[in-house]
């Protein structure tokens, strides 16, 4: 029962994010059927659709499962999922300061610490190589500046 309680987390905040992203790229429109808006929204879209498909199949999960054990919450995940949440709204204010490679680097450090990723060679790996990939992706085949 563990697995569809954490879909049905997941499923509804994801919903949620991709409903409040979907309101904010709607003011990036200039009234052209593919600008800016266009991509964004799409990707939006494509995220609530799974969104809705994960709760959904939890549910019909959860209701197979129709045995009478309690449902228990685990308190140090509980921490875990509250402790990334303050980390996204720091990686967003620290991302405006220091920019998108330190901010970036500095938030998978962080994440992963707190997920249990223990290895130092992994940490640091990753940490420095996917902002470095990100940044010239976008700068380089997209041609959008990052700050």
């Amino acid at each position: 029962m563990r697995k569809e309680i954490v879909d049905i987390s997941a499923g509804g905040i994801l919903l949620l994010l991709s409903i409040a992203g979907f309101t904010m790229a709607s003011q990036l429109g200039n009234g052209q059927s593919y600008g800016p808006d266009f991509f964004p929204k799409l990707v939006l879209l494509l995220l609530a659709f799974t969104s809705i498909l994960l709760v959904g199949s939890a549910l019909i999960g959860l209701k197979r499962k129709s045995d009478s054990e309690p449902i228990q919450i685990d308190m140090q995940t509980v921490g875990k999922i509250l402790l990334f949440i303050v980390l996204l709204v720091a990686y967003i204010l620290l991302f405006f300061v220091t920019g998108f490679i330190v901010s970036t680097f500095l938030f998978l450090l962080a994440a992963q610490w707190i997920f249990g990723i223990r290895k130092l060679v992994l940490l640091g790996a990753v940490s420095v190589a996917v902002p470095i990939a990100l940044y010239f992706v976008f700068t380089l085949a997209f041609k959008i500046p990052l700050p």
